[in-house]
């Protein structure tokens, strides 16, 4: 009750501040005589926040990758989208869900119409969903043929490129397309880590790492849709991704016992990777009656293949060789229906998902210090749902129930563990209105969500790190539950968004040392013994342009949680607040050239049982449109290559894990398209079993 009654001591505090202009301007002269009109940017509807993008300077970005991070409550920091404080978003566009998001990428944003963030999802999105994006293109119409390319070349310490080309042809309600892309990178890194062990003898690992990775990605689609004159739509697609790496390190390590002299080893590892994808999607979209239906099917399988080769040399020159050899397979079926209709001042909408997964898992090992394992997980969910929204005066109300049946076993050398097999009904309440009042609105929402561990995270097999760290998953982690309440307020250009969450059954990284040998440390994750409550306060200003040449967004805000760990014998307070500033900033200059300077900050803060270091870049780029058909960008990323550097600190019984890493991400990198007469792919596929795929 004291946080509620906190956020909403916050939220009456923001009413007090006022702003001026939430608008875009445009100017008609008739007859020497101006006329100026304005049009708000963002509004709210009944369960999120929509965003204005055509007619507004946010089209001149390069792609939609980019435009994300120009959203209030969005963050973009290195092509990572993330909503704040709710983590990887569920990405929809024209009601087609994204499974990679490379694809962000590929899409110009000057075809965007709008962007609809939802921080506090319904019952119309999976338990597992924390955020949404749904962004809408302008629905362009035509046949004939047409192409759009993109060719990026850059310098981050090594030269990489980027190669993507769309095909489409289209003809009455028969719309053919395909497309493929080709990245080619190289990157270098270094590390060190610190581990402090106080047990009965207290021991230091210090460790300093370089590593090289050269990684390839080559992706393909063909698909067809198709359109009847009644207005159904049905369309398919197959795509096929590979992603083959290749990464070389050296570690140099220090073991320190007691007062004894040290211990030290150097070790040289080779790692190949190879990863394959295949997922065929298929979608039904049309109405009978008064109901409007949507239908979608997936079947994905893929695999993915890591072999290591290890040579660990010690101080009395002794040589050891290792060898681990990691297969990995997954498939997945998954269909999804959904039926709406119009009611008075409003809609009703019910719906009904089905996947059915499988991941097995073969790790190999030729040392006696790491064993092999041969694990499998079989899971099964059905989930079922109801959501009406409607209008009553001026409040926009919206209510839903979702109900989850989850059956996982979990098998090990082909027989089944009971106690790590598990069945979970889960009925997920959600709720939410919407205000105005004269020239503000409010928002309220709130719903309950959980979280599912990746199969990585519930993997058995345990990873080598370096001689004194070792990492393995934890198949008998739980689903965590969060609470979420949200209040969100917009007065013209500002908007205010307050979360608060309260999570149960928290996944946390945790060291313990290693069963067969105590002076290795084990990285697992565990479920939290403590639960965990969290508070958000971001504030957004979205102006329009000023003086008709400068257009600025920007957000600033704080992200905390209150969380306690037991560490070294006493309880530790795991509460240092996160502070955000984001300042993108759009410069017209004369002969339609755009300058673009983006600043990002983050401040060092406690998250779950970690420590992270403070984080800050500044970005530029300049862009130039020169016909219907050439567009040209050049970039500076990291300008003061001050996000070179992250660290992390884990706090963990008597453990202390400190972690320092060194990547390149400043560098200069120059894009060019093409496109002749480019219409927007008719395909309108959801997608199906999509937090699934991610987890796979």
């Amino acid at each position: 009750m004291k946080h509620i009654l906190l956020i909403l001591s916050v939220i009456l505090s923001s009413i007090c501040v006022f702003g001026q202009n939430d608008s875009l301007s445009h100017d008609y002269e008739l007859d020497e005589v101006v006329v100026s009109a304005t049009r708000s940017l963002s509004k709210f509807d009944s369960d999120g926040i929509i965003t204005t993008v055509k007619g507004t300077p946010l089209q001149t970005l390069t792609n939609i990758n980019e435009l994300l991070g120009y959203i209030p409550g969005v963050s973009n920091l290195n092509g990572a989208i993330e909503v704040v404080g709710k983590g990887r978003p569920l990405i929809y566009i024209n009601g087609r869900k994204l499974r990679d998001f490379s694809e962000l990428q590929q899409i110009p944003a000057s075809k965007v119409k709008d962007v609809k963030v939802i921080n506090n999802p319904g019952a119309r999105y999976g338990g597992d969903v924390n955020a949404v994006i749904r962004i809408t293109t302008e629905r362009q119409v035509g046949d004939g043929f047409s192409l759009d390319s993109r060719a990026t070349a850059g310098i981050r310490h090594y030269f990489y490129i980027k190669e993507f080309l769309n095909l489409n042809y289209r003809s009455g309600g028969l719309d053919i397309f395909a497309n493929g892309e080709y990245n080619m990178s190289k990157s270098t890194g270094s590390g060190c880590g610190i581990q402090n062990f106080w047990g009965n003898n207290k021991r230091q690992v210090l460790s300093h790492t370089t590593s090289k990775r050269r990684k390839q990605l080559m992706d393909g689609k063909i698909g067809l849709n198709y359109s009847t004159k009644s207005g159904h739509l049905l369309g398919a697609y197959y795509q096929y991704n590979h992603a083959p790496s290749k990464t070389n390190s050296d570690a140099l390590t220090s073991f320190i016992f007691s007062d004894l002299k040290p211990s030290v080893s150097a070790t040289s590892r080779i790692e190949n990777e190879n990863y394959y994808g295949n997922l065929v999607d298929a979608y039904y979209s049309g109405a009978w009656g008064k109901w409007a239906v949507d239908a979608s099917f997936d079947f994905l399988w893929r695999r993915d293949n890591a072999d290591q080769q290890i040579q660990e040399t010690f101080t009395d020159s002794q040589t050891t060789l290792m060898g681990l050899g990691d297969r990995s397979h997954g498939r997945m079926l998954a269909g999804e229906l959904h039926l709406s209709k119009p009611i008075s001042k409003g809609n009703f909408m019910i719906g009904a998902e089905y996947t059915n997964s499988i991941r097995s898992e073969d790790f190999l090992s030729n040392t006696s210090s790491i064993a092999s394992v041969d694990n499998k997980i079989h899971e099964s969910n059905i989930s079922v749902y109801a959501q009406i929204s409607r209008t009553i005066g001026r409040v926009m109300l919206q209510g839903g129930l979702r109900y989850e049946h989850i059956n996982s076993t979990y098998y090990e050398d082909n027989i089944r563990k009971a106690e790590q097999s598990a069945s979970y009904n889960e009925i997920l309440p959600s709720f939410s209105l919407a205000l105005p009042v004269r020239k503000t609105m409010f928002q309220l929402s709130y719903s309950r969500k959980y979280n599912r561990p990746s199969y990585a995270q519930m993997s058995s097999a345990v990873h080598y790190v370096d001689q004194y760290t070792y990492e393995t998953g934890n198949p008998d982690l739980k689903n965590s539950f969060t609470d979420n309440l949200t209040v969100n307020f917009k007065y013209n250009w500002l908007m205010t968004m307050v979360t608060y969450k309260h999570i149960h059954n928290k996944i946390i990284t945790t060291c313990y040392e290693y069963p067969t040998s105590p002076d290795i440390t084990l990285l697992m994750k565990e479920n939290s013994r403590n639960d965990a409550n969290n508070l958000e306060l971001l504030v957004s200003i979205q102006p329009g342009f000023i003086g008709k040449f400068y257009y600025p967004v920007a957000m600033t805000g704080i992200v905390t949680q209150f969380y306690d760990i037991d560490f070294r014998g006493s309880m530790k307070h795991m509460n240092s607040p996160m502070f955000l500033v984001r300042l993108n900033n759009i410069f017209r200059l004369p002969k339609d050239f755009l300058v673009y300077v983006n600043l990002n900050y983050r401040s060092s803060f406690d998250g779950e049982n970690i420590h992270m270091g403070r984080s800050w870049q500044i970005d530029l780029s300049l862009t130039k449109t020169f016909n219907r058909h050439w567009d040209a960008s050049l970039s500076f990323n990291d300008v003061f290559n001050s996000a070179r550097k992250t660290s992390m600190t884990i706090y963990s019984g008597q453990f202390e894990y400190i972690s320092q890493k060194y990547n390149t991400l400043r560098g200069v990198e120059f894009s060019i398209g093409y496109k002749f007469n480019v219409t927007k792919s008719k395909y309108r596929g959801k997608g199906a079993g999509n937090k699934e795929k991610e987890r796979l």
